[in-house]
């Protein structure tokens, strides 16, 4: 069986909190609770990526069976962040972003500027490894 709920003084969100406010009023001092905020960022998180294949320096392909969200948000920032790099995104299939949505993984690559084909696009992957031989 839960423990029951304590009910804590109004506007107070734990227990120490309301003995620590307890015990200032009783040597007399008053403090104010919880009335600023003050705002930071956090630092920034540093990740690093594999491509699945190096066809030379800074030339990649990653093959993808689902492109989801966080890989596309990757694909995207790893563009941004290092233009000397060409990546090749090769998919198993050109379907929706989402269940709804109209978008496809090449309309979404082509809106973001990153090079992708489908796998059965096989003209398309090897004029790129051509190119880059």
């Amino acid at each position: 069986m839960p423990r029951p709920k304590r009910h804590l003084q109004a506007g107070y969100r734990s227990g120490l909190e309301v003995k620590f406010q307890t015990a200032c009023e009783s040597m007399g001092w008053i403090l104010g609770y919880e009335q600023d905020k003050i705002k930071y960022l956090i630092p920034e998180s540093k990740h690093s990526y594999t491509p699945d294949f190096t066809v030379t320096k800074n030339v990649y392909i990653e093959t993808k069976g689902l492109w989801v969200s966080s890989d596309r948000k990757k694909a995207a920032l790893i563009k941004e962040q290092h233009p000397d790099i060409t990546i090749l995104y090769v998919l198993q299939r050109n379907q929706g972003i989402t269940k709804k949505s109209k978008t496809t993984y090449l309309d979404w690559a082509a809106k973001n500027g990153l090079d992708a084909c489908t796998f059965s696009d096989i003209t398309h992957w090897q004029d790129y490894i051509m190119r880059h031989i």
